[in-house]
C-alpha cells in the first residue's frame, strides 16, 4: 500500500483529520498541517484530493512517500 503526505494551510484538529481519512497528522511551526494518508493507488489519491478539495481545505503540497520511509514509519502525531 502506498502512503502520501498532503500539506494543507492552518492548523486542523486531530477530530476533522480523521474524519477526512488521515492515518497521522503534525502540525508545522508555520501553522500548516501535514496529513498522512494510505492509498492503494492513483484513484484513491484522487479521492483524497476531492476530500481535501470539499472540506474547504487550501492545498500546499502532495508527496508520495517512498516504501522505505513508510516501513520505517514517522514521528508524526497519531490521529485517533
Amino acid at each position: 500500500m502506498n502512503r502520501c503526505e498532503i500539506r494543507v494551510v492552518g492548523h486542523l484538529d486531530a477530530r476533522r483529520a480523521h474524519a477526512l481519512g488521515a492515518e497521522t497528522c503534525r502540525w508545522l511551526p508555520d501553522g500548516d498541517s501535514v496529513l498522512i494518508f494510505a492509498s492503494i493507488d492513483q484513484a484513491a489519491t484522487y479521492g483524497l484530493l476531492a476530500r481535501v478539495r470539499d472540506a474547504g481545505l487550501e492545498l500546499v503540497a502532495v508527496m508520495r512517500i517512498p516504501p522505505e520511509e513508510s516501513a520505517r514509519g514517522d514521528t508524526a502525531t497519531g490521529v485517533s
